[in-house]
């Protein structure tokens, strides 16, 4: 969790870096470099997640339900970042240099090392109305980016962006993709009471 964490933190870093660097050539205030960066649902998830593993390096045997929730919530939030990004966002740039590597931490790495590290934590824990909380990540997002967009016009993602979709598209994109990401949840915690059926008889 320490050594993935440093990787984590790394990809952070560098994104706000490059992202600093081509917003000061625009003119962009320190500020605003900031107010940028938290506005990818990306980013946010990456952030949870290097949240988590931080913790689980400092406090590797501190577990309880309200931490395997936490953990749920970021293994179906760095999936969906990277599932979504490989389907719906890949083929619209094409990042080069330091910007790839980048995208390559956030969206390829960590899509699947988490997930790996959700599989060697303790199970057991999880409820099925867990799924629920974990879904609120998106949903809370979806809210926060369409108040913040409203204030300064830009949306992080077409797919969510009241400028290009109407109303009703709009709402079926936030709702197909919440849907996909408690679906998601879902699943984590099928799998998470699996793993303990199959310690307890092990």
């Amino acid at each position: 969790a320490f050594v993935v964490n440093r990787v984590g933190g790394i990809g952070l870093v560098l994104q706000f870096v490059l992202m600093w660097g081509n917003m000061a050539e625009d003119g962009g205030s320190p500020l605003g470099v900031v107010w940028r960066f938290l506005g990818y649902f990306t980013l946010l998830s990456n952030m949870l997640v290097t949240v988590l593993f931080t913790r689980a390096a400092l406090r590797p045997k501190d577990d309880s339900e309200r931490i395997a929730t936490f953990e749920a919530m970021g293994a179906t939030a760095i999936i969906f970042v990277g599932v979504v990004y490989h389907l719906m966002l890949a083929s619209r740039w094409n990042p080069q240099g330091a910007q790839l590597v980048a995208d390559i931490l956030h969206h390829t790495v960590t899509p699947i090392v988490f997930p790996l590290f959700w599989l060697l934590r303790p199970h057991g824990l999880l409820k099925w109305r867990d799924a629920l909380i974990c879904a609120l990540w998106p949903l809370g997002y979806a809210i926060y980016a369409l108040i913040r967009g409203a204030f300064d016009g830009w949306y992080a993602y077409y797919f969510m962006d009241p400028t290009r979709m109407t109303v009703p598209q709009l709402a079926v994109s936030i709702g197909g993709l919440s849907a996909a990401f408690l679906i998601g949840a879902l699943a984590f915690v099928g799998l998470d009471k699996a793993l303990a059926r199959r310690s307890a008889t092990a």
